[in-house]
């Protein structure tokens, strides 16, 4: 048994491998009527994939592109339309740049750290405070996020002091809070008065 990551990747993944390996077997029939006819039979296939775009011509043609792509246009057919000119996909080896960079708690996420250096730059003491635990309020918020388990509020504060690369003077057993602590006033009861007169029985 093959796995998927040891075969030949897909040139259009649409189709799957079955119409990929229907398609290479096309080039090792020798015979040019035979393979005229298997190719008209591989065609009906792809087109019964979008069967109310099949007998539109552009959907013929963007068919038949297809099949000659498939093969790398190595295909000899008496095909209706002229083979497609294939095009170099250079920038498929690219990779996308990881801007988290090497982040070693990822759930407190890249902007949280930056920020705790920020804040550790401040010179006034009461407001660096202040920021610090915003910022500890924030990193409890996304560690619950992303773990979705309680934590310590020690595993906080230390997590801060990591990222700050300093000894930082927190109160460590300092509850952080994280949802909105002062009590909400609720509003009164609207009780619909009974316009319905109350006779006494007799």
């Amino acid at each position: 048994m093959k796995y998927n990551t040891e075969l030949s990747p897909l040139i259009i993944p649409e189709y799957g491998r079955h119409i990929h390996s229907m398609a290479n077997s096309l080039l090792e029939i020798k015979d040019s009527n035979k393979r005229n006819k298997q190719a008209l039979v591989l065609i009906n296939i792809m087109g019964n994939l979008n069967p109310h775009l099949r007998d539109t011509e552009e959907y013929k043609h963007k068919l038949w592109d297809h099949l000659f792509i498939m093969c790398q246009n190595k295909l000899e057919i008496d095909a209706p339309y002229p083979k497609p000119k294939l095009e170099k996909t250079a920038n498929q080896t690219n990779r996308i740049d990881n801007t988290q960079g090497s982040v070693k708690y990822k759930h407190y996420g890249k902007l949280i750290i930056e920020l705790i250096k920020e804040a550790v730059k401040v010179s006034d003491e009461k407001l660096k405070k202040y920021l610090l635990n915003h910022i500890a309020q924030q990193m409890k918020r996304s560690y619950l996020n992303w773990n979705q388990s309680n934590v310590q509020d020690s595993q906080i504060w230390t997590d801060l002091e990591y990222f700050a690369n300093e000894e930082l003077d927190l109160d460590k057993t300092k509850v952080i809070p994280v949802y909105q602590t002062h009590p909400t006033t609720r509003k009164k009861t609207f009780y619909k008065k009974s316009h319905k007169k109350n006779y006494s029985r007799k």
